[in-house]
């Protein structure tokens, strides 16, 4: 436990390592049901066992196209559909830590990340998943982005940011020794990128991660998404309903009003429009990059989603209670996905 004494206002904040900082307070205590079982191999949505069940906890998810998608979450949970969510099966990850993060180049060839430093990848659409030597076996993994089949970055706790250019032969610890939590990360090309962090820290580099420019920090929130359109047009989310925007690549951030108070722990844009997701199933979303807000209605969802991808205008959601959600309307409606019809999985949201 470390504690950090704030000079400006005299309080004390407690560290708690073994949080899971992707989801800040709510994560082993949401939801409910036992761990989800693995099984031996995928198992077949109309098994005996379903491979999405009420007790699933999903924390990221992958699309490289409108066909196929990839959750992952606690327990090692894997689950991948070939069909735009139509049907799933649950993949043999190998291990029981808590995946929080995906990335897929194409539908053959991903890697995941999760606790304990574990480093995840596959070749063959994740029949087959190899583990990969990671450099901090004692750190949480959050998330991971990679550009192609070799150039790839990930973070997590205590200041942790790796780097691949050989797709994950070799990953190296890149030189940054802030003891902050790095939740999130938005590459848009090999050598420029930003990541978020608690006490609101917002890191970019033009070097590949050589050397990083703090251009937010020292706050007492905490920023767990981030999101950027092009070098100029940004936004992060964090606690409290708080978002940020930036036109000039985040040399300057200005805090807009979300209309609302909940926690968001994921941002994403697609086409011309942002969508931020959060506690309480709470989702907000902007048309104008992000300058004026309002909520978008999930109907009969009410625990935290914490993963969201776009491809080609087709996206997907991933939370708590086994929910993935589907949207082919630009985002305006969504279709929950996942778990069979006698786990209440069906019907249009």
């Amino acid at each position: 436990m470390f504690r950090k004494k704030w000079a400006e206002t005299g309080r004390i904040q407690t560290r708690r390592s073994t949080i899971v900082a992707l989801l800040g307070l709510i994560l082993l205590s949401a939801g409910c049901g036992n761990p989800p079982k693995t099984g031996s191999g995928a198992i077949p949505l109309k098994g005996l066992v379903p491979p999405i069940t009420f007790g699933d906890k999903f924390y990221d998810v992958a699309a490289p196209d409108k066909d196929h998608v990839w959750v992952v979450g606690y327990f090692g949970a894997i689950a991948h559909s070939p069909d735009s969510g139509k049907t799933w099966s649950r993949q043999q990850a190998g291990t029981v830590q808590a995946l929080t993060g995906v990335s897929f180049v194409n539908n053959k060839e991903g890697w995941v990340v999760g606790d304990q430093g574990t480093i995840l990848h596959t070749k063959d659409g994740g029949a087959h998943w190899e583990r990969q030597k990671s450099p901090v076996a004692d750190q949480k993994l959050l998330k991971i982005q990679f550009l192609n089949n070799r150039e790839g970055f990930c973070v997590g706790t205590f200041g942790t940011i790796l780097h691949t250019n050989d797709g994950g032969k070799i990953w190296e610890r890149l030189p940054f020794k802030d003891d902050v939590i790095l939740n999130d990360l938005v590459f848009l090309n090999p050598r420029e990128g930003w990541i978020s962090g608690e006490f609101e820290t917002i890191l970019h580099t033009i070097d590949g991660g050589k050397t990083f420019q703090k251009q937010r920090g020292d706050q007492l929130g905490k920023l767990f998404g981030i999101a950027f359109k092009d070098s100029q047009r940004g936004a992060a989310v964090g606690t409290a309903g708080k978002i940020l925007v930036t036109s000039d690549g985040g040399r300057t951030w200005k805090e807009i009003r979300s209309n609302t108070e909940d926690t968001l722990l994921k941002i994403r844009f697609f086409d011309s429009r942002l969508l931020a997701v959060g506690l309480r199933g709470i989702a907000v979303h902007s048309s104008d990059n992000g300058q004026t807000w309002s909520l978008l209605s999930i109907p009969r969802h009410y625990s935290w989603l914490s993963g969201i991808t776009f491809t080609n205008g087709t996206g997907f959601l991933a939370g708590n209670e086994g929910k993935i959600l589907a949207s082919n309307d630009a985002g305006k409606s969504w279709t929950r996905l996942g778990l069979p019809p006698f786990m209440g999985g069906e019907g249009k949201e």
